[in-house]
């Protein structure tokens, strides 16, 4: 076979390759065949095909080069390779695809007279169907989702000529408050069980209008501000003015906050804005109402499984493709070590972009709401995100296989379905860490299908960072942490927290086990303050995190947020234009007091780590007095050398939870170039400098991504 060869003296910049040896190149078309050899002039057909030829090449390095094009995978490309490179030929745009393309003819009126009846009259001759039955495609219906939920990939999605479409929705663009809760419904997370399926009463008119309840779902926050729950519809009573709801919600049904809202989803009757649409899974078919302009395109997701799945690589390169129009993850990969992904474009998929490290599902119903001490888990499950969250509040040991030093770098991730990247790595036991990263990659409208605890980054584990990236866009939080000796720097965090009540952009917490976390040259800016939300929430007996050089302007109603928790430090910081600054409170001391008793989980999780043995005694100094003294009063947190502008209470809650010196409470401008641009930095010589001693200058020219 003709194959372009040479030395690897010329090693890429981007990748430290160990192997040495020579240079295979292999090409892939749609036009090609896997019978060929792979050449330029006889490419092969199928992506795994070029691959698995790769592999053969144990100590030499395979370039696969995609010629451009949409290649549609019903299967994940399987990659167990080492020092492989894959990406497009020259400068040819190629994507992948999990789902299924349609011309527009596809698109039928709908004549169905049980339908047409259920269509408001504006809209009768204007929506239109898809017969996937009559393509021999199955559609995945829709499944509950929410707090409590294992994270799972989403149902099948309809794309109009590249735009996601959106499940049809009552009120359109608003939710309305819950009436009388007259049954609260199972409560899992007080492992209350037996009461009956969940009743509410309603006051509006419209759903008294609906004439069934099949395929009808409810979706909100229907217990507390930081928990989303989407469920079935069990039936509707008209004359009671009530909903029957079908199945269970973590904290069950509650009235009577601001927050404790709804809306319903999936309802013939309520297609009446450009671009919805609704699952109909017995029938098959798909209804919705196009945009006024010709449909040149219909993509349909369909597959459940990473496109890409990588195990046990070494030295992987995966650059330059856009990944679109599936059920599943972009990319996932365990066990492996120096694999990157670059200069990617994710969107339009249903559920994370990309997953470094393994997931986990209980054992039984995995759409149920649960809490964490009644699931049982497997051993850890590849190519999903799961029950995760639970596992690792539950087992906070578990090691995710996510091997080390893999990372996405200068990427974009939008429109997908329940949070940007899952980040693992490193050894809890052991502190052992992974070196795992996100870099220079912009994250947003992360949140299309589930909301709550599906951040634009989530990491955990040990020794990973997240570096120089843009999140926003999004109703819940920015960044969640579980772990030891993270690093999350120059990054710009704006517009998230935008439906929540209760909860940070970027937040941690109830594991004082959990040490070495720093926050450096960070931004964050312009959150909405209808509800109680923070920047950084250290909650429930959090410790130990270092903030250093952060920006907090307009960053919420309270910007920092300690509750309760030992050893936090802010120093070099500025926060401008709050109605607080910082919230420091001592609820150790009070109603969370249960979680310090002798057995309770900080014990046990303490115990589980072996806080007062190598290596957490070593690494942390302080853990080892934890339990000395009254450990439920908050101390050793220190607030020291940061500038307070436009701020009109330095603090909420007792100055005796914090040391604080060397601060600068400013009256009138300290040196801004320009106060609503904070990143434009001091003019020379500013008063801040003077005022507060030792004052480092920030960064402010290295904040955020430095995509276009």
């Amino acid at each position: 076979m003709k194959r372009k060869k040479c030395l690897l003296w010329f090693m890429l910049a981007w990748m430290p390759f160990v192997a040495f040896g020579e240079k295979y190149i292999y090409y892939v078309s749609l036009k090609g065949n896997d019978n060929a050899d792979g050449t330029l002039a006889h490419p092969f057909k199928t992506p795994q095909k070029a691959v698995d030829k790769a592999g053969k090449h144990e100590a030499d390095t395979v370039e696969i080069l995609f010629r451009g094009g949409t290649y549609q995978l019903s299967g994940s490309l399987k990659i167990k390779n080492e020092n492989l490179i894959l990406r497009p030929y020259r400068s040819e745009k190629v994507s992948f695809t999990g789902g299924v393309s349609l011309g527009g003819s596809r698109a039928k009126a709908v004549r169905e007279p049980s339908v047409r009846d259920r269509l408001q009259d504006g809209v009768k001759d204007k929506v239109r169907e898809i017969d996937m039955n009559s393509l021999g495609i199955e559609l995945a219906g829709i499944t509950p989702k929410g707090f409590g939920r294992a994270a799972l990939p989403s149902w099948s999605e309809l794309f109009i000529n590249g735009k996601a479409q959106h499940v049809s929705r009552w009120p359109n663009d608003s939710t309305v408050l819950i009436g009388k809760v007259r049954c609260t419904g199972d409560i899992p997370r007080n492992k209350t069980f037996g009461i009956g399926d969940p009743v509410f009463e309603y006051s509006e008119e419209r759903p008294s209008s609906w004439k069934s309840a099949d395929d009808v779902w409810i979706a909100g926050y229907f217990a507390y501000g930081y928990a989303d729950d989407m469920i079935p519809v069990k039936s509707i009573d008209p004359a009671e003015k009530t909903i029957t709801a079908a199945m269970p919600t973590m904290y069950g049904f509650m009235t009577g906050a601001s927050f404790r809202r709804w809306y319903a989803l999936n309802l013939v009757e309520e297609i009446d804005e450009p671009g919805e649409y609704v699952i109909d899974k017995k029938r098959g078919k798909l209804y919705f109402l196009p945009e006024d302009e010709k449909i040149d395109r219909i993509d349909i997701s369909i597959m459940e499984e990473p496109m890409f799945y990588v195990e046990s690589s070494k030295n992987v390169l995966i650059q330059g493709f856009t990944f679109e129009y599936s059920r599943g993850m972009g990319v996932y990969m365990e066990t492996s070590e120096q694999v990157r992904v670059d200069s990617c474009t994710f969107r339009n998929l249903g559920y994370v972009a990309v997953s470094i490290g393994r997931g986990d599902l209980p054992d039984g119903d995995i759409y149920k709401a649960e809490h964490d001490s009644d699931l049982k888990y497997k051993d850890g499950v590849g190519g999903v995100i799961g029950s995760l969250g639970s596992r690792l509040y539950d087992d906070i040991l578990f090691n995710r296989s996510a091997g080390k030093n893999n990372g996405v770098s200068n990427s974009v991730i939008y429109q997908v379905g329940s949070g940007g990247i899952n980040l693992g790595g490193g050894d809890r036991r052991t502190l052992a860490p992974a070196g795992n990263y996100v870099e220079n990659c912009r994250i947003y409208d992360f949140n299309r299908i589930e909301k709550s605890y599906r951040p634009g980054i989530s990491i955990d584990g040990v020794g990973n960072r997240m570096s120089k990236c843009e999140i926003f866009d999004a109703p819940s939080m920015a960044v969640l942490i579980h772990g030891n000796n993270h690093l999350v720097e120059y990054c710009d965090i704006h517009h998230v927290c935008k439906e929540v009540d209760d909860q940070g952009a970027l937040y941690y917490g109830r594991d004082p086990s959990e040490r070495g976390i720093k926050v450096k040259y960070c931004y964050f800016h312009h959150f909405d303050s209808r509800h109680r939300v923070s920047a950084t929430y250290h909650d429930d007996g959090a410790c130990d995190m270092e903030v250093y050089g952060c920006v907090y302007y307009r960053a919420g109603t309270l910007p920092v947020l300690i509750g309760g928790g030992h050893d936090n430090v802010y120093r070099n910081n500025i926060f401008v234009d709050m109605p607080v600054a910082i919230h420091i409170d001592n609820r150790m001391q009070n109603w969370s007091r249960s979680t310090m008793e002798k057995g309770g989980i900080f014990d046990q999780r303490l115990t589980e780590v072996k806080y007062n043995e190598p290596p957490y005694s070593q690494e942390y100094p302080l853990l080892v007095d934890y339990w000395k003294g009254d450990p439920s009063f908050p101390r050793n947190n220190v607030i020291a050398g940061n500038l307070f502008y436009k701020i009109k209470d330095l603090i909420s809650g007792s100055l005796d939870y914090a040391e604080w010196y060397n601060n600068y409470m400013a009256q009138q401008n300290p040196g801004f170039k320009n106060e609503e641009n904070i990143l434009e930095g001091f003019i020379d010589k500013a008063p801040v400098f003077d005022r507060i001693e030792h004052f480092q200058p920030i960064p402010f020219d290295k904040i955020g991504c430095d995509l276009k």
